[in-house]
């Protein structure tokens, strides 16, 4: 959990600039544009304009840094990497809160599988686990 924290600090840095140039934005988007759809567009453009510039300029590419922590995991092509990135860090801080609460539930599941199989084994291959 913590080499994931790591790899996402810098994309939830990021994001979180991504949120605050939105909101200082967002009172001169109000004023000019009338529609909330085509604000809500204007806005979302923005910000990903925002997450591929720090993706690709910056090097911010999450998916290479998961990849290089996580090793095993498919490397993806640099551009698709700078997209997804870049898509990502658009969604603000609501991104790698969401992804942080998936880890968390992935590591609860995994406690509880990991307690469920013990508790299955006999002494003797307790034992031989853990002497």
């Amino acid at each position: 959990m913590q080499d994931l924290v790591q790899v996402l600090l810098a994309p939830f840095v990021a994001g979180f600039v991504v949120q605050r140039f939105l909101e200082t934005l967002d009172p001169f988007t109000t004023a000019k544009i009338r529609d909330p759809n085509t604000k809500k567009m204007v806005l979302g453009f923005a910000s990903l304009a925002i997450g591929s510039i720090l993706s690709g300029f910056c090097d911010l590419r999450m998916f290479h840094a998961l990849q290089l922590t996580f090793p095993g995991l498919h490397e993806l092509p640099h551009a698709v990497d700078v997209f997804f990135s870049a898509v990502f860090i658009s969604a603000g801080t609501e991104g790698v809160n969401s992804l942080m609460k998936f880890a968390n539930y992935k590591k609860e599941a995994s406690k509880a599988d990991a307690a469920r199989k013990r508790s299955q084994l006999s002494g003797d291959e307790l034992g031989s686990v853990n002497p």
